[in-house]
């Protein structure tokens, strides 16, 4: 039995190329296991910066909250709603 491991980053989905050549002769049966990274998390959020980028009334909020961050007169809480969240 062989095994050969090499990391490829994908330049054409249906095309690999190796950057060595195979110890096979032509017609022989190979089994062929494809292990892909998971980059689900990375493109869920970039595909959620894209939304809020693309979404005015959302840039429209967060200008309007750092504006009342800046000048500290966004939400107080009460001391018993400090008391609940530190709680937690």
């Amino acid at each position: 039995m062989y095994a050969y491991k090499e990391i490829l980053t994908l330049e054409n989905p249906q095309q690999l190329n190796l950057s060595k050549p195979l110890p096979f002769l032509k017609g022989k049966k190979i089994e062929v296991l494809i292990i892909v990274e998971d980059d689900t998390d990375e493109m869920i959020a970039e595909e959620e910066t894209d939304y809020i980028l693309k979404n005015d009334e959302l840039m429209r909020q967060i200008a309007l909250s750092r504006q009342t961050y800046q000048k500290n007169t966004g939400y107080q809480p009460t001391p018993e709603e400090l008391n609940a969240i530190i709680s937690i």
